[in-house]
């Protein structure tokens, strides 16, 4: 796409937008075996199934008596013939009118179908005797074989990405690894010569850097492979160079700044240079100005410079698109609706996020907003946890209106 033609583009909608860059940008392809310490966060390459059955026993679920439940229908006192520990088998099967004592988590003993907890039951010179006032049902407090998930069943999809729980699955299956895709590599900078490294004087008229420390923290939650290319003043020369070293050495760049239509908004100029543009405006509020693009195999985002900006493209534009090329296959969105607790206003034109905190009593949720929408109000965004999102059409909504909620990303909370 020539300079020209680029800058006669208009403002896409977000959901043209996504559809482009989702069509664009490919799953992955290579994927290496990671053993169990090393899979959280890992995305798998292929179904993983399980080897066993879950439990791989018929076992106890509690501290109690193993017997027939028949015997319990007699009501007569059954004979104590044993004791069966965790991690032990009964040797013998259990017969009519005999109980054994179990721990919670010992195989049941064959013959018998049934556990009366310890509580309702006294041991009397061999004897076990029940509270016959209780209820009880015929495979009370039994897990029995398979009863979780059979052998052979399935345990995650490929795409799914790996949690802590996920682990825990996975080692009681007797796992001890699985296939995974490689990670992303992905580079980010942010522009701007009134940028300062935080720790660092600030010099009158310049800001800290916020924008790469939200980058790097999100990237290290979403176990991205990250390449700090630092703070790039704004000059074309050190973009590029900066842009040369991200297309050959990372699949994404995310660069925050420059992408608007200042004076010394280089980048949107250098990546038309060296690579290719598809877009570089979207019509939400905060953060019209987003460039997507390419530089040889590297993927390009371009963020707003205002820190809310930066944080509401990425988790509307860049996660979906990042999660698609790191091999994750998208699952429903959160979102739900609630009431609004004050007016929520705007201006009919483009698809709004305003910073919100919900709430709930007995009866209902609300949202409120936060005391601040200005794109430069990071703190507001730190203290809210989702995003009223207005549609663009609309003029906003009044107080007790249902109004829809997304929930702020995790890799951003």
């Amino acid at each position: 796409m020539s300079h020209s033609a680029c800058l006669e583009q208009q403002s896409l909608t977000m959901a043209e937008a996504l559809q482009l860059m989702l069509s664009e940008v490919s799953p992955p392809i290579q994927h290496q075996y990671c053993p169990l310490p090393e899979l959280l966060d890992r995305v798998v390459a292929e179904a993983v199934y399980s080897p066993v059955a879950m439990p791989a026993f018929t076992q106890s679920a509690m501290d109690g008596y193993a017997l027939r439940y028949e015997d319990i229908n007699a009501g007569v006192a059954l004979e104590l013939v044993g004791t069966v520990l965790a991690g032990q088998q009964a040797q013998d099967p259990l017969q009519a009118g005999q109980a054994m004592a179990v721990m919670t988590g010992a195989a049941i003993p064959e013959g018998a179908d049934t556990v009366l907890m310890q509580e309702y039951c006294v041991v009397e010179q061999g004897k076990l005797r029940f509270d016959t006032d209780q209820r009880y049902q015929q495979g009370d407090h039994i897990r029995w074989l398979g009863e979780d998930l059979q052998a052979g069943a399935l345990l995650f999809a490929a795409g799914h990405r790996m949690g802590a729980l996920d682990l825990a699955v996975l080692a009681a299956s007797g796992l001890a690894g699985a296939q995974v895709y490689n990670k992303l590599k992905v580079a980010y900078c942010s522009s701007g010569d009134e940028l300062t490294e935080p720790g660092q004087p600030l010099k009158s008229g310049h800001c800290y850097d916020a924008n790469r420390y939200l980058l790097q923290a999100a990237l290290k939650r979403l176990d991205c492979e990250p390449l700090d290319l630092g703070i790039v003043p704004d000059k074309p020369e050190l973009l590029r160079q900066a842009f040369l070293q991200a297309s050959s050495e990372a699949d994404l760049l995310i660069c925050s700044g420059g992408v608007s239509v200042g004076q010394a908004d280089f980048t949107r100029q250098v990546l038309i240079e060296l690579g290719q543009v598809q877009f570089w405006q979207v019509a939400i509020k905060p953060g019209k100005p987003f460039a997507f693009g390419k530089l040889g195999r590297c993927w390009f985002f371009g963020l707003p410079g205002n820190p809310v900006s930066a944080a509401i493209t990425f988790q509307q534009l860049v996660l979906p698109v990042l999660e698609q090329a790191a091999g994750v296959v998208a699952v429903p969105a959160a979102d739900f609706y609630t009431t609004a607790a004050v007016d929520f206003r705007k201006k009919p034109g483009r698809l709004e996020f305003q910073r919100a905190r919900f709430s709930e009593n007995a009866e209902a949720g609300f949202v409120e907003p936060a005391a601040s929408q200005s794109s430069a109000a990071l703190i507001e965004l730190a203290r809210a946890d989702t995003l009223v999102v207005l549609p663009a059409e609309g003029s906003g909504v009044k107080a007790g209106e249902q109004v829809l909620l997304q929930p702020l990303a995790f890799c951003l909370r």
